[in-house]
């Protein structure tokens, strides 16, 4: 039987997909802030006490960096210390709650993972049920972050599908409830998993084929690059725009009235007029928390002028191109390293994929921030078991590995 420290370690992941607040000193904090919030003063006495281990270090580098640099544009930008210190404090706290389960060791156990991947199934289930009993909810936007747990569980289930009984038919129950939910970035970021396991997370017979494998797989990816690049030399961007209806004419006479019950249309303004507040501060951006103050300008109802659904352009608005290229570009050179280490630890290669699917299509918050950072913390290790017929394939997450039993899966030392 698992540990209780794992079921509460799994639960205070869980609760990120779970917006419950609290009201402490007459401010409104979500549950999983507060978690958070202990955490880092959990990792700041582990740091204080000279026991932080290098691992967590490294996997909180860039991100370290990200938040020093929201302190450089906060200044740069006249924004308030409060405005500043908060988002500081978001991203610090989300980074040492997962620090916590790496330095207890939680994150290098598939044990723990698979915990984590039954209740996240455990939550998509009962948030299916409930919203099927609402009548006055059409569809499964509305139901804030707890919509990510459909895309978040079919990822646990999929990688941990080796260490869960019946795990198949969860999955296929998981993967029909993300179909009924209409999250399109879920279920894009899921099958990008998937191809990618299956592309570059297993051997394909001698090292010649297997190469011959992934670079058909480059080709693959590269003319699907070179063919939208051709779509836009050929068409022109302002034919695709206005097949689109994004051009200019159609933003600035859009019907905001419609736009406050058509999530389509509400999006279209927001990306657009979002971009145009990019252009206006394109190096430092905006400012830390001010992205809504500045598109209110845009908006004739003020309750449409919120964050732009996009992660990336979020993040260009408010720290311009030099914020993005700290986040964005650390986020990729450190998913590069986890490429490099897909047959020692291919679940986290394989998270990091699936996040990178959904980060242009999802709003800034802390669930995001979470499965944002999740990947560099994830240490899980398996030891390579080579065959001696060249032609038999492993499968799943074991990919080129065999994982052993619970108890005996190599962990992933610090570096002396």
């Amino acid at each position: 039987m698992a540990r209780p420290l794992e079921h509460l370690a799994a639960l205070a992941v869980i609760l990120f997909f779970v917006p419950l607040k609290v009201n402490v000193s007459g401010i409104s904090l979500y549950l999983a802030d507060l978690e958070s919030i202990a955490a880092l003063g959990i990792l700041t006495i582990i740091l204080f006490r000279g026991k932080l281990k290098q691992t967590t270090i490294k996997a909180t580098g860039f991100i370290l960096v990200f938040v020093a640099y929201i302190l450089l544009a906060g200044v740069l930008s006249d924004v308030s210390f409060k405005l500043v210190m908060i988002e500081m404090i978001q991203w610090l706290s989300v980074a040492a709650f997962l620090g916590v389960l790496h330095q207890a060791g939680l994150l290098a156990s598939p044990r723990f993972l698979s915990i984590v991947a039954l209740y996240a199934f455990a939550g998509a289930v009962y948030t299916a049920i409930w919203h099927l009993m609402q009548p006055g909810m059409p569809d499964f936007k509305q139901l804030a972050n707890t919509k990510y747990f459909f895309g978040f569980c079919c990822v646990m289930l999929y990688l941990m599908r080796d260490h869960i009984r019946f795990s198949h038919i969860l999955l296929g129950i998981a993967l029909v409830l993300l179909v009924m939910s209409g999250e399109r970035k879920a279920l894009l970021g899921v099958m990008l998993m998937i191809a990618c396991d299956y592309a570059f997370c297993r051997k394909v017979g001698d090292a010649k084929t297997q190469r011959a494998f992934h670079t058909l797989g480059f080709m693959v990816f590269f003319g699907a690059i070179i063919a939208l690049f051709s779509i836009w030399s050929l068409m022109g961007l302002p034919a695709i725009l206005n097949h689109l209806e994004f051009t200019q004419f159609d933003i600035l006479f859009a019907d905001q009235e419609q736009a406050r019950w058509d999530s389509e249309v509400w999006r279209k303004l927001l990306l657009a007029n979002g971009f145009s507040l990019f252009l206006e501060h394109p190096i430092f951006g905006v400012g830390p928390k001010m992205l809504p103050e500045y598109m209110a300008n845009y908006f004739h109802n003020q309750e449409l002028a919120i964050y732009t659904h996009n992660f990336a352009l979020d993040v260009a608005i408010e720290y311009g191109l030099v914020g993005l290229t700290i986040l964005i570009g650390g986020f990729v050179l450190s998913m590069r390293q986890l490429f490099h280490q897909r047959m020692l630890n291919p679940v986290a290669f394989l998270m990091a994929v699936y996040i990178l699917a959904m980060v242009l299509f999802v709003a800034i918050n802390s669930t995001i921030m979470l499965m944002f950072l999740f990947p560099f913390f994830v240490n899980t290790r398996a030891e390579t078991q080579e065959s001696p017929d060249p032609s038999i394939n492993t499968r799943s997450i074991k990919t080129t590995v065999t994982a052993k039993p619970f108890s005996n899966v190599v962990m992933h030392k610090d570096k002396q």
